[in-house]
């Protein structure tokens, strides 16, 4: 029996959050001064100064060499003490038709599967605080959000490419912060997508991140979504699993790690195992055959914190209504306690 598609509890939650970031980000686009003046007088606070070239040509910005250390910052993306929270990642998203238009040339009501992960995290933290966590929640995450780094409006006013802040500046900064992000994970993770495509901060740099964590590995990597229906069974049986969705790729058949959902099923068995063995060992050495790292104490009870396993849709079919009014976007600076709103992936990329 297949699982249910995404909760309408859920659903109706993040569309209210994906409506309040818009909010948030419309504001940024409007007053991009004011996003900048708080990333100054943060690397001002910090005690940075601009360091100009010894030819005069190039400036590397306080508020760049701020932002580089914010993203390798262990310190705010560590929950607090005592704390075990599920670490969750994303990425991706899906069409509703309630949710804001996107940025791409051909814009669609997209909801991105950031604000489904926060919305499942707040449900669990409702029941159990500090149970769960996104890295938009985290202290570190929120303050990078909240810099507004996709809008070009930002960016032009912080100095473009002349003072440290190049077209894929944006990218490469949540990249290294969802790299911190998953080096700090411990116990079970749960990943809000179906699989890792290749343009995926998630495939580029956390899956390989949290094999790579002795608290994680391989076989603690859940996704909260089963492989997909429309794969042959053989597939979606052997190459479905979490461990093998954790480290292949299905989307790109030129780069490493792919397998062809069609053509796998056309293989022997013996085929089979030696190609997803062979993708394993590449990513997670040794960790195949090895038994899952234990959660901490406060993982253990999956009756209180349940990893979700949803068809990718939604359960209703009816229209979700947004509320009217979107709640005021967060001004605080980087002090500001994380709000339940974050980061939208950048216009035609996939996110994290």
């Amino acid at each position: 029996m297949s699982p249910e598609a995404i909760p309408e509890e859920i659903a109706r939650g993040a569309i209210q959050r994906a409506h309040n970031r818009e909010e948030a980000a419309r504001e940024a686009r409007r007053n991009p001064r004011a996003v900048a003046l708080r990333i100054s007088l943060a690397a001002e606070e910090a005690g940075l100064e601009d360091v100009v070239s010894k030819d005069g040509k190039s400036v590397l910005s306080k508020e760049r060499q701020y932002i580089d250390r914010l993203v390798v910052d262990k310190a705010k993306l560590t929950p607090p003490e005592g704390a075990k929270p599920i670490s969750a990642f994303w990425t991706f998203g899906l069409e509703h038709p309630d949710a804001p238009l996107n940025g791409w040339k051909e814009p669609v009501h997209f909801l991105s599967q950031r604000f489904v992960s926060e919305e499942w995290a707040a449900e669990q933290n409702a029941v159990q605080p500090g149970s769960a966590q996104t890295l938009e929640t985290t202290r570190g995450g929120h303050e990078l959000d909240d810099m507004f780094l996709w809008e070009p409006e930002v960016i032009r006013v912080l100095g473009g490419a002349r003072r440290g802040f190049h077209p894929e500046y944006a990218e490469q900064a949540w990249g290294q912060i969802s790299k911190t992000y998953a080096g700090l994970a411990e116990g079970r993770v749960i990943v809000f997508g179906q699989d890792a495509n290749t343009r995926s901060i998630l495939h580029q740099q956390e899956s390989g991140q949290l094999c790579e964590n002795s608290n994680v590995g391989l076989h603690n990597i859940e996704f909260a979504y089963e492989a997909d229906q429309n794969w042959p069974e053989v597939t979606r049986n052997e190459a479905g699993t979490n461990e093998v969705r954790a480290v292949a790729q299905f989307d790109n058949p030129a780069l490493p790690r792919y397998i062809d959902p069609k053509g796998f099923a056309e293989l022997s068995p013996e085929e089979r195992k030696a190609k997803i063995d062979a993708i394993t060992e590449e990513v997670a050495p040794g960790q195949g055959a090895a038994e899952a790292v234990e959660a901490p104490e406060q993982q253990a009870s999956p009756k209180a914190l349940p990893t979700p396993l949803w068809q990718l849709g939604f359960k209703q079919t009816e229209t979700i209504k947004p509320a009217t009014t979107p709640e005021p976007a967060a001004v605080g600076g980087p002090s500001a306690a994380p709000p339940e709103v974050g980061r939208q992936s950048a216009p035609g990329m996939e996110g994290p």
